[in-house]
């Protein structure tokens, strides 16, 4: 299997502009690497759930940072991302609730790309949402 499928790379247009937000998803992405790099390279069970929990305890903790920002912010549709969030906090629960240890190595490559597509999309859909916000709100920038 080709690597570069697995693999995200970090560019300008998964900027929101946010320096510590940015560098949130940067992180986010390293560990997605790591857990799809696991899975490619046929590591132990063991550790490939261990990345997968590592993402997991990064999205919470990157949604609540996320979330308390808007709130100092007063972004209008801080709820309606906070509920995002917690839909991609439960697919990433339903992900590690149906791997087993049974699971076979096209389950996995099935787990590794849906994780992939899902931290793409919903930074390139509902993140720039409050990214246009955050760019539109000079007096944001100097807090």
């Amino acid at each position: 299997m080709q690597q570069h499928i697995w693999k995200i790379e970090w560019d300008d247009s998964l900027s929101v502009g946010i320096p510590e937000i940015d560098a949130d998803h940067k992180q986010f992405i390293v560990l997605v690497n790591r857990l799809n790099k696991a899975i490619i390279d046929r590591m132990e069970l063991s550790e490939i759930k261990n990345r997968l929990q590592s993402i997991l305890e990064d999205a919470v903790r990157h949604f609540e940072h996320e979330e308390g920002l808007f709130r100092q912010w007063n972004y209008h549709d801080v709820d309606a991302h906070a509920r995002k969030h917690a839909e991609i906090v439960s697919t990433l629960r339903t992900i590690m609730g149906r791997v087993g240890s049974d699971t076979l190595m096209p389950q996995w490559i099935e787990v590794g790309l849906e994780i992939k597509d899902t931290l793409i999309t919903h930074i390139s859909t509902e993140d720039m949402k409050y990214a246009q916000f955050y760019r539109n709100s000079p007096e944001l920038h100097r807090q």
